[in-house]
């Protein structure tokens, strides 16, 4: 009887882990084919100024972008659709920062050592633009419900187009996005 009951407890567990596991997956987006109609910061108003810390500790504010184009990128270094996007992220910064573009990517996570984790992480991962740490506030600002969720904003700080989660053609529909505003 003791066995019976130890093996019914075990499948319990390996069930409930792998439901964990699954929300886990899907708490971060996962890659789809086309991009999401809307976001809930309106394409056509002000993107909300923000004052974070960078990577280094340093206070960074999106109104100090004034003036170039912006990819701002909300992401984690624990979502796979994130770390699947860096390659594309750091190809459109590089082929358009000369053009006064820039990727300015968020990390949402949370780890009382989170500045830490993310710079090991951007370095280890080969990302070349910025990157701060967001505080609680910043993802409900923009009201970001998963990651990644990228806006595009323009010279003067309005959101051009948002994207939801990472998809087949991202860097060839941002970067068409990118082309009509330089």
């Amino acid at each position: 009887m003791r066995l019976q009951f130890g093996w019914t407890m075990i499948k319990s567990y390996v069930i409930l882990l792998a439901l964990a596991i699954s929300l886990a997956i899907c708490a971060c987006n996962n890659k789809s084919d086309k991009p999401a109609a809307d976001s809930s910061v309106e394409v056509g108003s002000s993107a909300p100024d923000f004052t974070l810390k960078d990577i280094t500790g340093k206070n960074t504010t999106l109104s100090s972008y004034k003036g170039k184009l912006v990819l701002l990128e909300f992401w984690a270094t624990w979502c796979p659709p994130c770390k699947a996007s860096i390659p594309d992220m750091v190809e459109l910064h590089k082929k358009y920062q000369e053009k006064g573009f820039t990727v300015l990517g968020v990390s949402i996570d949370t780890d009382s050592d989170a500045a830490a984790k993310v710079a090991q992480f951007s370095s280890s991962n080969g990302i070349t633009y910025p990157v701060l740490i967001a505080d609680e506030a910043m993802p409900l600002t923009y009201n970001v419900m998963s990651v990644p969720t990228s806006f595009l904003i323009s010279r003067d700080g309005i959101v051009i187009s948002s994207y939801i989660g990472y998809f087949d053609d991202y860097s060839k529909k941002v970067s068409a996005d990118i082309e009509k505003h330089l």
